[in-house]
């Protein structure tokens, strides 16, 4: 059987009983009502006494985690706005680099064809996946009106990376042969490897953060890659599948120094107004996590 509903006035006893002090009940009821009893309980794990147990730690209160999912709600607020961004640039780069290599000779409509792609499994199920969205999700885009009428729906591909969702665009660049691959990691300046990495990372950070999924306390996958040297001489971000390595992962594949130096502004912006009220080991942030991010700028 699955758990019995619970009204408002229920769930302030279930938390009391879980031993986490509530100053206000009106407003911490208030709270409940808008973003759920399950989405403010995930914040509460890491007060817990043991993984198995569902009592809090003395002198766990309401406002302290509720102090926890605020930082997490405006950090995914930042993040979001250089995703976007991130997005962008590496959907413009694919679509350059591969076009030119593959898409210069007529009908210039090679990025359709399964055999210019090394993972054709891969292509396949994007194709099908974004045909089978096209129908119904893209029905009123006058992108796809156009291109129906007067290219029997085929587009350039730097038109259909506009409508690929970002997921789809990291799928769609582990999909192709090492030497459109390469032409488009060496763009960017890193090794194609890591960019099927990069794109695979800040796809799923994307995914997070447009569905209001939790960040903080959590792992994320895939681990992020950093060169050798980077980890040699910075041990302690290990393991790589913190938020801090996500947020550093961001930081670094921005496209420009503006962007940078605004992204890591807001950062620490953040950081400070939350710096009593959060753990920094619940989003793997080192304690000299400001020097690195500075040294990533550049």
């Amino acid at each position: 059987m699955l758990k019995k509903p619970s009204t408002l006035d229920e769930q302030i006893t279930i938390l009391n009983d879980h031993r986490i002090a509530i100053n206000d009940p009106v407003a911490a009821k208030e709270i409940l009502r808008q973003i759920g009893y399950y989405r403010f309980s995930g914040y509460a794990l890491q007060f817990r006494q043991a993984s198995s147990s569902s009592t809090c730690i003395d002198n766990t209160t309401f406002e302290s985690i509720y102090d926890a999912y605020c930082f997490d709600q405006e950090l995914r607020g930042i993040l979001r706005n250089y995703l976007e961004i991130a997005e962008v640039y590496y959907k413009a780069q694919i679509g350059y680099w591969f076009a030119l290599q593959k898409c210069l000779n007529p009908p210039h409509d090679q990025h359709y064809d399964r055999n210019n792609y090394f993972n054709k499994s891969g292509f396949d199920s994007i194709m099908n996946s974004f045909q089978a969205k096209g129908a119904s999700y893209y029905q009123d885009s006058l992108i796809m009106k156009h291109h129906q009428v007067k290219y029997h729906g085929k587009m350039p591909l730097w038109v259909l990376l506009e409508l690929l969702s970002f997921s789809n665009a990291s799928m769609l660049f582990n999909a192709m042969y090492i030497s459109e691959q390469d032409a488009i990691a060496g763009s960017v300046g890193v090794s194609r490897q890591t960019l099927v990495n990069h794109l695979h990372c800040l796809s799923v950070l994307r995914n997070r953060c447009a569905h209001a999924a939790r960040l903080y306390d959590t792992a994320l996958r895939p681990p992020v890659r950093f060169n050798s040297t980077f980890l040699r001489k910075h041990p302690e971000i290990a393991p790589t599948d913190t938020v801090f390595c996500y947020v550093l992962l961001l930081l670094r594949r921005l496209p420009s120094y503006e962007d940078k130096n605004r992204f890591f502004a807001e950062i620490m912006s953040l950081m400070d107004k939350y710096q009593e009220k959060i753990s920094l080991d619940r989003i793997g942030f080192p304690e000299n996590y400001q020097l690195i991010f500075k040294n990533s700028l550049c």
